[in-house]
């Protein structure tokens, strides 16, 4: 347990809740519904707890939650309108669109009130790479497909442009240089997918698939920690290693196997 000073992550986490509840403020089912996705156990804000790891204040948190919301709208939302299950067949199609549009309206007024248009620049062209990635997919192989190594690759590749841009945005905010954004747009893109891809074991039966993804996964974040030791000894800024290490530990967590019972 943490005593005192708590951990980042957590004042990241209250920070979160409180720019989506002071955004989001319809009460609606289906906005309800997708803003619980956003703080669930299962799907942390990873791009906000990027960004802040890079630079803490009120700026990140906005920015970062902006990357969250606009993640949930157009690669859960929208991206998977048609599906059978999840929250889109649950939603149904209409509600899903609607909830989704509503999200990322949320999404570009958090940006607004970051008052930096590098920033809003930078999330903008991240948003229209990952939109056309996605248009660019709807045909490709999925999980029950013939090929399971493209679907990684795929969504790997999916998660790149809200990855880099959390990272990016912290730099810039941060004020880093040109090489060390470099970093921090890697750090934030490898972390990134690593949870993504972590997500998608979560709901895999096949042991073999969940643990190849797995392992994807944490490869992925053991690059990431490359990047984050670049960034703590060029700053003296622990945050990053320390949000890479906490995903590392729950994907070694999720590795259990699921009739493992714990003795508590």
């Amino acid at each position: 347990m943490h005593q005192g000073k708590p951990m980042f992550t957590e004042t990241v986490m209250t920070g979160v809740r409180a720019a989506v509840a002071g955004t989001l403020t319809c009460e609606a089912a289906p906005v309800q519904l997708a803003v619980r996705l956003l703080l669930s156990d299962q799907q942390i804000p990873i791009r906000a707890l990027v960004t802040c790891s890079i630079h803490s204040g009120q700026q990140g948190i906005n920015a970062g939650t902006a990357l969250d919301l606009i993640y949930i709208s157009l690669q859960q939302l929208h991206a998977h309108v048609d599906a059978v299950r999840g929250s889109s067949a649950l939603l149904g199609n209409a509600a899903t669109v609607l909830a989704g549009d509503y999200l990322t309206t949320g999404a570009f007024r958090l940006l607004v009130r970051c008052d930096d248009l590098q920033v809003l620049a930078l999330v903008a062209d991240a948003v229209n790479r990952a939109a056309e990635l996605e248009a660019a997919n709807l045909n490709h192989v999925q999980i029950t497909g013939d090929d399971p190594a493209q679907w990684l690759r795929a969504r790997q590749r999916l998660a790149v442009p809200l990855g880099e841009a959390a990272g990016a945005t912290g730099a810039t905010l941060a004020g880093y240089s040109d090489p060390l954004t470099k970093v921090a747009r890697r750090y934030g893109e490898t972390l990134v997918a690593s949870c993504v891809l972590l997500q998608e074991a979560d709901v895999m039966d096949d042991f073999v698939a969940r643990t190849t993804v797995q392992r994807s996964a944490l490869d992925l974040c053991r690059q990431a920690m490359q990047g984050a030791r670049t960034i703590a000894t060029a700053t003296g800024n622990g945050r990053p290693l320390e949000l890479a290490e906490l995903i590392a530990a729950r994907i070694h967590a999720r590795g259990r196997p699921r009739n493992h019972v714990s003795a508590s």
